[in-house]
């Protein structure tokens, strides 16, 4: 029997077993949690102990399971406008890993395939890494945040495919929303970058500056990083991938804009 999970909405202020019917098409928790343990069975050959807790935003689900005494997420997605997308970060996510990123790399199902879409749900599987959320207030922390993300941008740089299905005409590819909530840590070292779903077309420098305030903020209460801490990150990131004078400009046009936006200037 499959434990009860937990569940809550990410963002949004509704009623989530509403949300999870409408959305979803599943009558309650229970019926969601049965269905994912026989998609699991079913794609991948692996048997959920227990289902712990499900997180909504907008079209997608997550499901923390836990199988053979390990935790994993099930990302599950409803919008089909988002299934080629879903697809091509998948791929892309395990590229990085075997370049040796720090990301969880999804977990293949039983053909080989890194996504399954059963029922008109599309749903991939990863390893949960453990880890806490970045806190910028940790110079350790925030060093090792602006080299690791100066090395995903060489990686992603050097993507062999364009991405279809991903915003942006110029620029690299880049993560798009590099920030504590996406970015864990362990014993002070980077563990995994998550959440690639924002992945873009952009200069390097606008990631940069818009993580350079945006850093320190998780799901809720946010605020900008501290000028010292903006200074510090950007110096770890230049260290590891080196910025022009203009890229420099770039950045504090970047995070001067999202100050603006936030109505933080």
């Amino acid at each position: 029997m499959i434990s009860q999970p937990e569940l809550q909405m990410l963002w949004e202020s509704v009623e989530p077993t509403t949300a999870l019917a409408e959305r979803f098409g599943f009558a309650g928790v229970d019926a969601a949690a049965v269905w994912l343990s026989e998609t699991l069975r079913d794609a991948w050959a692996l048997d959920v102990e227990s289902c712990d807790r499900l997180v909504m935003s907008a079209s997608k689900l997550l499901a923390w399971v836990t199988i053979d005494g390990e935790s994993f997420v099930a990302k599950c997605a409803v919008d089909p406008s988002l299934f080629p997308g879903l697809a091509e970060i998948d791929t892309l996510i395990a590229w990085l890993d075997a370049e040796g990123v720090p990301v969880a790399a999804p977990v293949r199902s039983r053909d080989g395939g890194l996504r399954v879409e059963r029922d008109r749900i599309s749903v991939g599987l990863y390893p949960a890494i453990m880890g806490d959320p970045l806190d910028v207030e940790d110079g350790h922390q925030l060093v090792a945040a602006g080299r690791t993300l100066a090395l995903l941008h060489k990686a992603l740089a050097a993507y062999p495919p364009r991405l279809t299905a991903v915003p942006g005409e110029t620029g690299q590819l880049v993560h798009g929303d590099f920030r504590s909530a996406n970015v864990l840590q362990r014993h002070g070292e980077i563990a995994a970058i998550l959440d690639f779903d924002e992945a873009c077309y952009q200069d390097r420098a606008w990631e940069v500056g818009r993580s350079a305030v945006l850093l320190g903020t998780q799901y809720h209460d946010w605020r900008p990083m501290s000028l010292a801490n903006r200074a510090t990150f950007i110096a770890a990131y230049s260290e590891v991938a080196p910025l022009t004078d203009s890229q420099r400009d770039s950045i504090d046009g970047v995070a001067n804009a999202v100050l603006r936006h936030f109505g933080w200037s």
